[in-house]
């Protein structure tokens, strides 16, 4: 079919400045190139042409931005937005225009970016869950994550399946009946206590296992843009179950290790496995964690002004606290004499800074009645986030512990009782 879109009135730089990543004044070489595809997309809607030139103009554009990681929503909400762009200015005009085929013409043009998008995200989305499935073979303590790790292999085979347009042995739809479906509905109802968390995984694993149902019905129809939003949903779910996995996971792993004696926080030679452990959690499920050094401020001073009897009831004070405000999958480690060591699963940056600076923030306003004295102390904190992307490697511990004790160090530095990240 023969489009002609001659007539219309739009222009390019205002569709350009109010409708694209683009900018025209950059004379960066990705930005250039870019500009130069969509002049050559405007001066085709000048005058009249076929699907096909339309569509290989944005083959060549896609492929670029891909390159230069412009994600697909972006590039479709720029195809979006300039089939309005074409509609609104013939609203005079409107006798002028095929609605249907435009609308038609544009749904096309978003399918063919789709079907470039599809295929770069499954075998990015592959590659990441060979790092995820190694990460849970290289795991200390498996528990439960010993499950997820079948439930990577469905999703690598749902995205595999997807690229081969193939029907045949497709992954189990029953959620159910699939190997992680047949233990979350029997085993782990009695290694999950807790009924809105299993529930919760339930429903997910089912949400995750209708979206592969609809991804098998479209299956072969050339609906792109509605694949890879489904196995987009699928890989989020997959995350959300791996998330909470490795939370109870982590409980089990807190569980083992043995606790110190004077505070209850647990003991620094559990601090190897349950790093690396957390480290390679956080690679299977794609998430970040925090580590957060703390130290009691002129710790040494109460000591010596009230005796050491004073100075273990105030560590204790510290350690209840800080139980009060974590949840059962975090870890408080006595890393030795009044400094503490935090780990925080599954969790940002803005996050971890909010639950430490609770705990900043109460142990500040408490006190310890000792002897007809009151006293106080404050604690000062170096926080970090940590966001794996390889596997691990036993450097890797000392190296972000030394990265939080900087940040600690610097926390003292710049007048103590804050938290520095």
């Amino acid at each position: 079919m023969e489009y002609d879109f001659s007539h219309s009135n739009f222009n390019f730089e205002d569709f350009i400045d109010a409708y694209t990543s683009c900018v025209t004044t950059s004379k960066d070489d990705i930005t250039a190139t870019a500009l130069g595809i969509y002049e050559e997309i405007f001066s085709l809607l000048k005058s009249s042409f076929e699907e096909e030139e339309l569509t290989t103009l944005y083959k060549e554009l896609t492929k670029h931005r891909l390159n230069n990681g412009i994600p697909y929503a972006i590039v479709a909400n720029e195809v979006h937005s300039l089939k309005n762009m074409l509609i609104s200015s013939n609203e005079q005009n409107i006798h002028k225009i095929d609605i249907i085929a435009l609308l038609n013409l544009f749904e096309s043009v978003n399918n063919s970016i789709a079907s470039i998008y599809l295929l770069e995200y499954i075998k990015e989305l592959v590659a990441l869950n060979d790092i995820r499935i190694h990460s849970i073979e290289d795991l200390v303590e498996k528990n439960i994550m010993l499950h997820y790790e079948a439930h990577l292999i469905w999703l690598s085979d749902l995205a595999i399946h997807i690229e081969d347009k193939n029907k045949r042995d497709f992954p189990e739809l029953n959620h159910t009946l699939c190997q992680f479906g047949r233990w979350l509905h029997n085993e782990a109802k009695d290694v999950i206590p807790n009924k809105k968390k299993y529930q919760s995984l339930v429903k997910l694993h089912k949400n995750l296992h209708l979206f592969a149902s609809k991804i098998y019905k479209i299956l072969g129809k050339g609906k792109y843009h509605i694949l890879i939003t489904y196995l987009e949903k699928c890989e989020f779910i997959s995350l959300g179950i791996g998330t909470e996995l490795a939370l109870l996971d982590q409980i089990l792993i807190n569980k083992k290790i043995s606790q110190d004696p004077l505070t209850g926080a647990l003991n620094r030679n559990g601090l190897s496995n349950i790093f690396t452990n957390q480290y390679e959690l956080a690679l299977a499920t794609g998430n970040s964690f925090v580590i957060a050094m703390c130290d009691l401020d002129y710790f040494k001073n109460i000591n010596d002004t009230y005796g050491h009897v004073a100075g273990d009831q105030l560590l204790k004070l510290f350690v209840n606290i800080v139980k009060k405000t974590l949840r059962n999958s975090d870890v408080i480690i006595r890393y030795g004499g009044e400094e503490f060591l935090i780990i925080l699963p599954s969790i940002t940056q803005v996050q971890g800074v909010n639950v430490l600076e609770k705990i900043r923030e109460e142990f500040s306003k408490s006190s310890l009645e000792f002897n007809d004295a009151t006293i106080s102390c404050t604690v000062s904190i170096g926080m970090l986030e940590i966001r794996p992307k390889f596997l691990f490697n036993e450097k890797f511990i000392d190296r972000y512990l030394i990265q939080a004790d900087q940040n600690l160090y610097l926390a003292k530095e710049r007048g103590r009782n804050r938290v520095i990240f």
